[in-house]
């Protein structure tokens, strides 16, 4: 059996840009994008000991996902998701 690599987020989101840009490509990067934020949101509420509010790991993440493709940025999708979940939006 092979063994597992864990790819960070852009390198994951940069081989599967590499795929194509298909439809099914997009659906696999968007896929592994919620993923890897709802696992990392996940860890966060776990290590403050609290539990997320209803729905806020689906609606960050989803926006996240949105917000990368349009933007094309990591870094500035988690900025704005993060801001609007914190206004509860």
């Amino acid at each position: 059996m092979r063994p597992v690599v864990a790819l960070p987020l852009t390198a994951a989101v940069a081989v599967l840009a590499s795929l194509g840009s298909g439809a099914q490509a997009q659906s696999m990067m968007d896929q592994m994008i919620f993923s890897k934020c709802s696992a990392a949101m996940t860890a966060y509420y776990q290590k403050a000991g609290k539990t997320p509010p209803d729905d806020a790991v689906q609606k960050t993440c989803n926006c996240v996902v949105k917000k990368i493709d349009e933007t094309h940025n990591i870094d500035l999708a988690k900025q704005i998701c993060s801001k609007q979940a914190m206004q509860g939006s």
